[in-house]
């Protein structure tokens, strides 16, 4: 099992270096593009406006950052697995005998596991921009609120995996369906940490999208296409 991860990782770390680079500069570029916006507001205002919008009114001057981790999630998970099934790799690869459950569930934890650190560097980097303009309290609140946005990423990732390993056209349009209804209620516009006494309940639901995976791999490794 050990060597089957480390080969997994080994070789998707070489086959996704660039992705992996482009994602983080670009996560890089956009956090900076966000701290430009949030320190705009305190050249244009006194600090105690904008802390009042902030913390009593609701308004959130980070609310870009919701549509980087699904941005994010969906282009890693179309450069890891796309390559491989134009050119039939991953289709040999399921047909190695160390197990097909296994060798994807590798796969799957190397994605997520690189958009962890990526998520954690996002959500870094934003406790970092607003602890150098507000209270402590509105960066807490900041980071519940933030958190079903990376949530909504893992999501996406699971689901693209989904659509791009399901040979089925209905079963495909399924998982398409899967994540809309599961990232938007995440991403919605609500009041900041509204959402936050219901994430952990959609994290259960993160081993049930990771094993529920299997069917597709098992429809592509057999093509069984309409």
């Amino acid at each position: 099992m050990y060597r089957i991860f480390a080969g997994v990782f080994f070789k998707e770390c070489i086959k996704t270096r660039l992705c992996m680079l482009a994602l983080s500069v670009f996560s890089l570029a956009y956090m900076a593009w966000i701290w430009l916006g949030v320190h705009r507001l305190f050249l244009l205002d006194h600090p105690e406006i904008v802390w009042y919008r902030v913390m009593d009114l609701g308004q959130i001057p980070y609310a870009a950052l919701a549509a980087l981790p699904v941005t994010c999630a969906c282009v890693f998970c179309c450069c890891q697995f796309l390559p491989e099934i134009r050119d039939e790799r991953l289709r040999i690869s399921l047909h190695l005998p160390c197990g097909m459950a296994l060798l994807m569930l590798a796969h799957f934890l190397f994605g997520l596991l690189f958009l962890a650190l990526l998520y954690l560097l996002d959500g870094l980097l934003l406790t970092l921009i607003l602890q150098r303009h507000f209270p402590q309290e509105a960066v807490h609140m900041a980071q519940l609120t933030s958190l079903p946005w990376f949530l909504a990423g893992f999501f996406a990732y699971l689901c693209t995996a989904h659509t791009l390993l399901e040979p089925q056209h209905r079963s495909r349009l399924m998982g398409l369906l899967l994540g809309l209804g599961l990232c938007t209620p995440l991403l919605v516009k609500t009041t900041p940490g509204a959402l936050a006494p219901a994430l952990p309940w959609f994290a259960l639901l993160l081993p049930l999208l990771l094993a529920g995976l299997l069917l597709p791999c098992m429809n592509f490794r057999h093509r069984r296409a309409q």
